[in-house]
């Protein structure tokens, strides 16, 4: 299941890559995403039989961690996508799980273990070697920012959304955030007038907001059986399917220099995910 949640990920994110370089703009796209995956998060919940709403005290919380926190995330990956290859930012992205052990240790919940400090310096050196191998598989200085400001904002999601959020059901909670950003986007572009029309594009949109909200049932359903360390190191397969399909859709090729620092990229995320999964207090949230 969390493999499918993975494979879901990743045709999001070559299905993002195809839309941002046909030129559509950040707005349009991705609140097209989020509305239709909180349609279809809804649906899943109402088959279900499960509480359709957050509970009291924290619908107004789960709301805006969609509005700001999440929206801001996924437009800094967006714009990535805009200035870099498919499989170059979801590398990038990978960062996050680094940034979480970071913010941990600045702010006293976790200690900087020997472990943890391996996993960043592979995570810091996988980087770089994924920023300067060049080839099909490449992004801008400013691709390089966004992507890891979207590491940076996703970290501060799953830190915040932790410690605010802890009775309301995963997949509720995933319904409200993507109807909170899906606002958000839309709320934006009416105001800055640079909604577009998706043209002959209207499936893919749809199909990513599908894929979306299929990515968050397997991951969740998979979370209840795994546990959340064995989940998040599942997940690092959302980045290897990325790279898979962006290679048969977008054609692109990675140099072996960038194999390398994908696979310290990954290895380092395996390596924090397993620490955080030995702590009963730590949970993981869902990828862009």
């Amino acid at each position: 299941m969390v493999a499918a949640g993975a494979f879901s990920y990743g045709i999001t994110i070559v299905i993002n890559r195809d839309l941002a370089t046909a030129g559509f703009r950040v707005n349009t796209v991705l609140g097209i995403r989020f509305g239709v995956a909180a349609a279809a998060l809804l649906v899943i919940l109402a088959a279900s039989r499960r509480s359709l709403l957050p509970l009291e005290g924290e619908r107004v919380r789960v709301f805006l961690l969609g509005f700001f926190g999440y929206a801001i995330e996924s437009t800094f990956f967006y714009s990535a996508l805009q200035r870099g290859s498919a499989a170059a930012v979801s590398l990038l992205f990978y960062a996050y799980p680094a940034v979480v052990a970071i913010i941990g240790a600045a702010t006293g919940r976790e200690p900087l273990r020997r472990r943890t400090a391996i996993a960043l310096a592979l995570s810091a050196g996988g980087t770089v070697l994924v920023v300067t191998g060049g080839g099909t598989v490449s992004v801008t200085t400013m691709g390089v920012v966004f992507a890891l400001g979207s590491a940076v904002s996703f970290a501060i999601y799953l830190t915040v959304s932790h410690a605010l959020v802890h009775r309301t059901h995963s997949l509720t909670i995933s319904a409200w955030v993507a109807l909170g950003a899906s606002l958000s986007f839309v709320l934006r572009g009416v105001l800055l007038s640079d909604l577009q029309s998706p043209s002959g594009h209207l499936p893919a949109m749809i199909g990513n907001g599908l894929a979306t909200s299929a990515a968050f049932t397997f991951m969740f359903a998979g979370l209840k059986r795994l546990g959340p360390g064995q989940t998040s190191v599942v997940m690092t397969l959302e980045a290897l399917f990325a790279i898979i399909l962006a290679g048969l859709f977008l054609d692109e090729t990675l140099r072996l220099i960038q194999i390398v620092g994908g696979i310290g990229l990954l290895v380092a995320t395996v390596i924090v995910g397993l620490s955080r999964g030995a702590r009963a207090d730590e949970a993981v949230e869902s990828v862009p």
